[in-house]
Parts: structure tokens; C-alpha cells; sequence
């Protein structure tokens, strides 16, 4: 039960915090490791199989970061997810996490907010977290930025510059969606499943 305990803690921080903001404080994932290291040292039957999952997983998480495809505090959330004892661990997990970012993203899309690339002011690209830079209009001429997402916003502002042009900089973007935020609810159901129909297991593992 202290290991649901501590990785809720740090999913429910973290979730919290990429909603708001997208991005997450690495002090939020310490519960999360803590309940990972933990499950080994408790479990050493399990020792093999929970390292070969988290560093399978971890791997291709961190390959995708590598790339730019995904931030890395969605790495380091799915790592964590693998270090679920319970069996089929992170299937669960992972499907629950489809169900909500699937359910938002089509709410999203017939709302018309991730349908398209929007255009916005540069001030108010600055002031809302929620969009990926695409490009920059700067007196008319379009300049492509990285499509890695982990540095796209610091890439912007450098390109944006502090000159006169930049009253009248507009930004192209993309909705940039919650992913640490559905990987949090998709461990919260997750839990409640087990809460309800396998209370056994919750309570199962230190």
C-alpha cells in the first residue's frame, strides 16, 4: 500500500502541474522513485522482471524524448508505471491513460482546438503554457522552429528577439496536450479498479 501511496502522491503532483503548466518539477517524481525502489528491495522474487520492465520501458520512453516525439517528465512517468508489481503491470495502467486521452483529445478536437494550428500573439503565446511553437511570423516572413518539443518554447522566444518587430510577432501553434496529466488519471483509475474488484492485490505489496 506504500507504494500506491507514493507514486499517487507523485502522479497527482505531477498531473497537477503539467496541467497547468506543462511541465513538471523533478522534485515531484522523489515519492514516485522512492515506491520504485522500494518495490525492489521488498520483492527481490520480482527483482528481474521489475528491472527488465522499467528499463525496457524506460529505454523506449527515452528514445521518443531523444527524438522530441515526447517530454521528458512523460518518460519518466511511464518508467514509473513499469514498476507496478501487480500483474499485467502497466497494461492497466496504459489502457486507462488511452481511455482519457483519447475522451479529451476528441473533446479537443470537435471543440477545434487541436483540429488545426492556430495563429496567436507573441504575449499571448508567453502567457499560456498549453501551445507548441510551430513557427514564427515575424513582418510577414514564416520561420520554422524544432519540431522537439522539450526545447520548442526556449527556441521561440530566442528567435522572437527584443526589437521593435516583435509588437508585431504572431506565433504559429499547436495545442500541446497534458500527456503526464493522462498518464496521472490513467493510474487513478487504475487504482479505483483495484480498490473495487481486486482489493487483495492493493494491499498485497509493501
Amino acid at each position: 500500500m506504500y507504494y500506491q501511496l507514493l507514486m499517487l502522491a507523485s502522479f497527482f503532483l505531477a498531473g497537477y502541474q503539467d496541467a497547468r503548466e506543462r511541465l513538471v518539477s523533478d522534485y515531484f517524481w522523489i515519492p514516485g522513485i522512492i515506491a520504485a525502489v522500494l518495490v525492489v528491495l521488498f520483492l527481490p522474487s520480482m527483482d528481474f522482471l521489475l528491472l527488465a520492465r522499467i528499463t525496457l520501458i524506460g529505454v523506449i520512453a527515452f528514445a521518443f524524448t531523444w527524438f522530441g516525439l515526447i517530454g521528458q517528465a512523460d518518460a519518466i512517468a511511464l518508467a514509473l508505471v513499469a514498476s507496478d508489481p501487480t500483474p499485467f503491470a502497466p497494461i492497466p495502467v496504459l489502457l486507462g491513460t488511452g481511455v482519457v486521452a483519447i475522451a479529451h483529445i476528441g473533446y479537443l478536437y470537435i471543440k477545434g482546438t487541436a483540429r488545426k494550428p492556430h495563429v496567436i500573439t507573441l504575449d499571448e503565446f508567453r502567457t499560456q503554457a498549453k501551445w507548441i511553437p510551430k513557427a514564427l511570423i515575424v513582418n510577414g516572413e514564416r520561420k520554422e522552429i524544432t519540431n522537439d518539443v522539450n526545447v520548442s518554447r526556449e527556441k521561440a522566444e530566442e528567435h522572437a528577439g527584443a526589437g521593435p518587430e516583435t509588437a508585431t510577432t504572431m506565433v504559429e501553434v499547436q495545442y500541446g496536450v497534458p500527456q503526464v496529466t493522462y498518464i496521472a488519471a490513467g493510474f487513478v483509475i487504475y487504482l479505483i479498479y483495484l480498490a473495487i474488484f481486486q482489493p487483495a492485490l492493493l494491499f498485497a505489496f509493501p
